[in-house]
């Protein structure tokens, strides 16, 4: 589901975050200067940064802190969930004393472990190219590693299960953004935004998609019993720089061609291995994103039993919530909210209720500490009205409105 992760902490609270007393700092100096460049240091599968003594981030994979923290092993080749990936960013939350909508995401790891019927060496073999552009290879005893590499995004495709020494059968397809460009579609900007089952649902259609562009080879064909035009090109499709060639050159060609080549690859090809894979993906996704009543009495404290559904208003409330950077992080003096949008004014007089930011209305700015007094002339204009249609009060509405001002 969602792996490696790197984060920026915004308006990070240095001195915090250097005080925590479970972290070991390391520290880089300017060689000229002498001056300290970065802090950094290590928590679990986590790596933490400090730069120029303003800047924060954290990094890793949220996989492998999910089987550190619950089973004690550094590895992510088992299934993901979604229970366990808020579970874990909850975890990261209380721990850092941070709150998600303020952790952007600046790259991030999503993909699935599949456990396909045809063997994962057999999978990467088959790949061509990744719409017209070649994959780069690594293969040695313990990896077997392909990647397509573009300016916003990386397609990987490999075999976990040889990369952890499994006797499954495991292959890793994943999209590796090191540009966010291309998720702002589906709203994924912080790590609130992949505590949100709608939005990370949406993200097997990238997957797909992805996948979809992938161009393989079947090496079932049997090429000695074909008519030659289709022998020729079925070998020529094999070729990486072919296809690189034939879409700068000549690219209405390209299109025609590789489609020509597919037809050919899915006619006389025994194992289907695009349509196989593309459909595994999303079985597997759906499945990931399926939780238990059990898990989700866990996550949400409800000791109902027939859940279906995560209740994400009470995620991280305990004992920190993601979604409102208004509730103060676990050890904190409780703070003081605006009556108005519930931000935090706690830097304000002593005794303001309403802070002084402007919101837009339907028609015009207001600021939230007018919106009491505007209710209260509301009231009063009302109570004028009634008084001069004669209508009689058993207790006097306006001293009830004063007292109401002087308690709030």
């Amino acid at each position: 589901m969602i792996d490696f992760v790197k984060i920026k902490i915004l308006k990070p609270d240095i001195n915090a975050l250097r005080g925590l007393p479970f972290l070991e700092w390391d520290t880089l100096y300017k060689e000229r200067t002498g001056e300290i460049k970065e802090y950094r240091a290590k928590f679990k599968g986590l790596t933490i940064v400090i730069i120029n003594n303003q800047y924060a981030y954290i990094s890793g994979s949220l996989h492998k802190q999910w089987n550190i923290e619950k089973a004690g092993e550094d590895q992510n080749h088992n299934d993901f969930t979604f229970s366990s990936l808020v579970w874990t960013i909850e975890e990261i939350c209380r721990v850092f004393h941070l709150h998600a909508v303020n952790c952007k995401i600046e790259n991030i790891e999503i993909g699935v472990n599949l456990t396909p019927v045809i063997p994962a060496n057999e999978i990467l073999r088959s790949i061509i190219n990744h719409k017209g552009n070649p994959f780069t290879q690594e293969h040695a005893e313990n990896k077997y590693f392909r990647e397509c590499e573009y300016q916003r995004y990386i397609v990987k495709i490999y075999n976990k299960g040889l990369q952890f020494r499994q006797a499954g059968n495991i292959l890793r397809f994943e999209l590796k953004y090191v540009k966010m460009k291309d998720l702002e579609q589906y709203g994924i900007t912080t790590l609130a935004d992949i505590t949100d089952r709608g939005k990370i649902k949406r993200l097997v259609k990238m997957l797909r998609a992805t996948f979809s562009d992938l161009l393989f080879y079947d090496y079932t064909i049997p090429e000695t019993d074909l008519p030659p035009a289709e022998r020729t090109i079925l070998t020529q499709g094999q070729i990486p720089a072919y296809w690189n060639e034939l879409k700068k050159t000549t690219p209405e060609n390209y299109y025609k061609k590789r489609n020509r080549f597919r037809d050919l690859v899915n006619r006389y090809g025994k194992q289907n291995i695009q349509e196989t894979i593309r459909n595994l993906i999303t079985q597997k996704w759906d499945d990931l994103l399926k939780t238990g009543p059990k898990t989700l009495q866990k996550l949400t404290g409800d000791a109902k039993g027939d859940i279906t559904e995560i209740n994400r208003s009470s995620i991280g409330l305990k004992p920190v919530n993601l979604h409102n950077p208004n509730n103060t992080p676990p050890g904190d003096p409780p703070g003081r909210f605006c009556l108005g949008c519930g931000k935090d004014i706690s830097h304000q007089r002593q005794g303001t209720k309403f802070c002084t930011e402007k919101f837009v209305g339907e028609k015009q700015a207001h600021k939230c500490r007018n919106i009491d007094s505007n209710r209260r002339n509301n009231d009063k204009n009302r109570i004028k009205l009634k008084k001069k249609k004669g209508i009689s009060f058993l207790f006097d509405p306006e001293t009830l409105l004063n007292m109401k001002k002087k308690t709030g």
